[in-house]
């Protein structure tokens, strides 16, 4: 065999290689005789089948798995030979056999790289403490309590309030026109909660049941329909019927609606479930600080490809999400700045993953049979009513279960770290604990709002009674 290096380009090893053809025919002549053994060719004893005979009947086929095979075999030989560990499947490419000639191949291979120690000496995390008092316990309690809210109809006659859910029709025009997704029947919509445009609930407060109103409203300008945008409509609604909230005090009755004996036992429950929580929380501001300190300081090159690979995946989420939201033309195309910005984040993700895996390798970072069956509960979890649905997904679909081993290992790697790392105790509030998280899920409700439509399908979980 005769390697060439043609080209190194960071991580990626380009070779060219060449195999003397007397060895490719050896390996020819090896697989038709293990063919001959076993195959029934008329007017000779299997075993016994000349070699001519076999590679007329045989040989097409034959020589493309030597082929490969021999290339499979080279390419591993040369990575061990040149000391490669592939992040990704070796790329090949046949460039030439014909027979009684030499087997000329091109492969590139994406070597992970040599990942530099972590200076643990030199790491300080910041470790969170908290308090849970009967302030965040009552909160919980509230939240919870709205989770249960119901509705009732209203007397005749009562006039809708901020808070209430009317029953609707509605009927959108633009210069008395119809248009497009402007219309619903049977609509329960609460006032206030800012589903449909700007100006649009606020006009059927005073509103009962009976009662015809023309709501005139302008969308926004940042609306994702370009044929709608900054422009006046005027909505006929036609009122059923007006429905108070009700929201359950939290006492005795609410803890029996959600499975508990007294207040005192839910109370108890909701102060477990804020303390693993607020554990989870805590653990996350520590990783994402572990991570940002990493970045700076673990640089190494890293495999362009597998940054492609994970660009990729974002960029298609990216477009999924904007496309679900009726975007298109110019809305749905990001813009440079942004790719500039999905590609740092890719290359960042991908070095710390590389780093984190090659941490769990050399410390020899496992996951259990136990650990894995607990990740395929959680996953079951986070689809109420279709728990039986994702358990036979994973028992049909094993390589889905392995890669739930990848953030198992990856909060193996970071909990290992942390436990090496100088650690900086500070207590904080749950108002600052959650307030990142507070304020990203502020900030994408906004953008959301921008593109929010003339009215959504559903009114939410409340139920007309």
């Amino acid at each position: 065999m005769k390697v060439t290096l043609k080209e190194q380009n960071g991580q990626r090893h380009e070779y060219n290689v060449v195999v003397d053809a007397k060895e490719v025919e050896r390996q020819l002549e090896e697989e038709l005789q293990a063919i001959g053994s076993r195959a029934k060719v008329p007017g000779f004893r299997p075993g016994k089948i000349p070699v001519s005979v076999l590679k007329q009947r045989y040989g097409k086929d034959s020589m493309e798995k030597v082929l490969w095979d021999c290339v499979n075999d080279k390419v591993r030989k040369l990575m061990t030979e040149k000391n490669l560990r592939p992040a990704l499947q070796p790329e090949t490419n046949i460039i030439s056999f014909e027979e009684g000639k030499d087997l000329v191949f091109d492969v590139a291979i994406e070597n992970m790289p040599e990942v530099p120690d972590i200076n643990y000496d030199a790491i300080t995390i910041t470790k969170y403490t908290y308090d849970i008092d009967e302030k965040d316990v009552a909160e919980a309690l509230s939240r919870l309590a709205k989770q249960q809210v119901h509705t009732h109809e209203a007397p005749t006659g009562t006039k809708a309030k901020k808070g209430d859910v009317v029953l609707i029709d509605f009927v959108g025009k633009r210069d008395g026109v119809e248009f497009a997704g402007g219309k619903g029947e049977g609509f329960k919509l609460e006032l206030g909660s800012g589903q449909f445009i700007p100006g649009f609930e606020d006009q059927l407060i005073g509103s009962k049941a009976g009662d015809g109103v023309q709501v005139n409203v302008t969308f926004p300008k940042e609306y994702h329909s370009p044929d709608l945008s900054g422009q006046a409509a005027t909505f006929d609604v036609t009122v059923h019927s007006v429905h108070h909230v009700h929201v359950p005090d939290a006492d005795d009755h609410l803890a029996e609606l959600v499975g508990f004996e007294s207040i005192d036992a839910l109370k108890e429950a909701v102060r477990k479930q804020l303390s693993v929580d607020y554990d989870m929380a805590v653990y996350n501001k520590a990783k994402k600080e572990l991570f940002d300190i990493l970045d700076e300081t673990l640089l190494f090159g890293v495999p362009n490809k597998m940054v492609e690979m994970e660009f990729q995946g974002m960029w298609q989420h990216l477009l999924q999400g904007r496309m679900a939201r009726g975007q298109s033309g110019e809305e749905l195309e990001p813009s440079i700045e942004e790719q500039e910005s999905y590609l740092k984040i890719a290359e960042r993700r991908v070095r710390l993953g590389i780093a984190l895996a090659e941490l769990g390798r050399k410390h020899n970072l496992k996951v259990t049979k136990d650990e894995l069956t607990q990740a395929v509960i959680a996953q079951a979890r986070m689809f109420p009513g279709q728990e039986q649905r994702v358990y036979e997904f994973y028992s049909k679909n094993p390589k889905q279960v392995e890669e739930l081993k990848g953030p198992i290992l990856e909060d193996k790697a970071v909990e290992l770290i942390l436990s090496k790392v100088k650690r900086v105790e500070k207590k904080i509030s749950a108002e600052e604990l959650f307030a990142s998280e507070d304020d990203e899920a502020a900030s994408d409700e906004a953008a959301e709002n921008k593109k929010k439509p003339a009215a959504k399908k559903s009114a939410g979980k409340k139920e007309t009674k």
